[in-house]
């Protein structure tokens, strides 16, 4: 980040707010190559992975900036609607990480039931009938992220009970990292502490375009940007609206200004194929590597390094080793086979293979789809001759390694 000071000036600001709240700071997580996994973070410290992810998109959003590349429209998801709205100039950084604080210790304080989130690859008319027929106290369908994926909301044992009626029917369910019923009142003691702790913040209106999924509109004055920051924890998340709209009113490139893809996904699945879907996650993670990415998309991005301005094209870094052919590991050679899965993958996707960690999972990580996965496993399957892969594995082989280690039990 030397290169875009106001992006490591952002994260100073919000470490600063963050170790002042009694939490240890983000930056070492998104600048320190032994940082703990997002695994590790999940289990151990949720609160700070949290505060990181708002860390990362603040970062994402000056780094964008400091490339030449400002959004005609600004739009969040979820909590990513703070980010859009500090983004946008109406609330700073350092109070987006205040109330983001002011957020986890509601959460501590209101103590709301144990509930979650599980995703269903179903569009929301579907999920919303299977919510009615359920009828359990604090269902709720919350998040529409398009025609195949509906995110419902509730309590642990209603949860389990949409995930046994959905395989009971053949749906994909997928319970997401997610400690709290979130979009949804059973949340409204924690929001109501939540709107007590931010109501002394300033919040001003943007002074770029913004577009709010959960107000369903513009965010035009200061009050607007206020009822989505106190509307945020328990309103439901019209996404797929909110796309159709942007898109229909000419928006055809869309950057996801964060560590993962998640929203790409959404916008590749959900939305007509002359919508391009920029994330920032695909580039080697330094500016040239992001620029050439934006460019490539036809996002005009031009950036200074070093005092010099990088040539139309070109990147900095040593140039790829040739690719592993699929197919040519040995049994039990997991490394050589992880490479050749990966080269596999990312020739499909579109990414580079450095970037698909054994670990990394497609959906939650990189936003591929139920469908696009199972396509994905016939390739692997004919690729290396093997027969047919059992249902109930299928959904295990998220990550390569759980992909590996079927392609090795088949292959004995």
């Amino acid at each position: 980040m030397k290169h875009v000071p106001r992006a490591a000036q952002a994260l100073e600001a919000i470490d600063e707010v963050v170790t002042a709240h009694g939490h240890r700071p983000v930056g070492p997580l998104l600048l320190e190559r032994d940082a703990p996994s997002l695994q590790d973070l999940l289990a151990e410290d949720g609160d700070r992975l949290d505060l990181a992810i708002y860390a990362t998109n603040a970062v994402a959003a000056e780094l964008l900036a400091g490339v030449g590349v400002r959004g005609d429209v600004l739009m969040g998801h979820s909590f990513g609607e703070f980010a859009a709205l500090s983004a946008a100039g109406a609330v700073s950084a350092a109070d987006v990480a205040r109330m983001a604080c002011a957020r986890i210790e509601a959460f501590h304080r209101a103590a709301p039931p144990a509930g979650g989130l599980v995703a269903l690859d179903v569009p929301a008319w579907r999920a919303s009938h299977l919510v009615g027929v359920l009828d359990e106290p604090g269902l709720r369908a919350a998040i529409d992220n398009g025609p195949d994926q509906t995110v419902v909301s509730g309590p642990l044992e209603a949860l389990e009970k949409v995930e046994k009626i959905a395989a009971d029917l053949g749906v994909r369910a997928t319970r997401l990292r997610a400690g709290y019923a979130f979009h949804n009142p059973l949340l409204n003691d924690a929001a109501d502490l939540f709107r007590e702790a931010v109501a002394d913040l300033h919040v001003g209106a943007p002074r770029t375009a913004v577009f709010s999924p959960g107000l369903g509109r513009y965010v035009s004055s200061a009050e607007d940007a206020r009822e989505v920051v106190e509307r945020n924890m328990t309103a439901p998340v019209p996404f797929y609206d909110a796309l159709l709209t942007l898109f229909r009113q000419g928006a055809r490139v869309f950057v996801e200004a964060g560590a993962r893809q998640a929203l790409t996904g959404i916008v590749r699945s959900s939305l007509p194929s002359a919508a391009i879907a920029v994330p920032l996650l695909p580039s080697r993670g330094d500016l040239d590597g992001i620029v050439a990415s934006l460019r490539e998309a036809g996002v005009g991005a031009r950036m200074e390094t070093d005092g010099h301005r990088v040539p139309e094209g070109t990147t900095d870094g040593p140039p790829a080793g040739p690719a592993p052919t699929a197919g040519d590991a040995e049994p039990g050679d997991r490394p050589r086979l992880l490479a050749e899965l990966a080269e596999l993958y990312a020739d499909d996707l579109g990414f580079p293979a450095e970037m698909l960690t054994a670990d990394i999972d497609l959906e939650a990580d990189l936003g591929v789809d139920s469908a696009k996965q199972t396509a994905l496993l016939e390739r692997v399957r004919r690729q290396y001759g093997l027969p047919a892969l059992p249902g109930g594995r299928r959904a295990e082989a998220t990550t390569l390694e759980n992909i590996a280690a079927l392609v090795e039990e088949l292959r004995r």
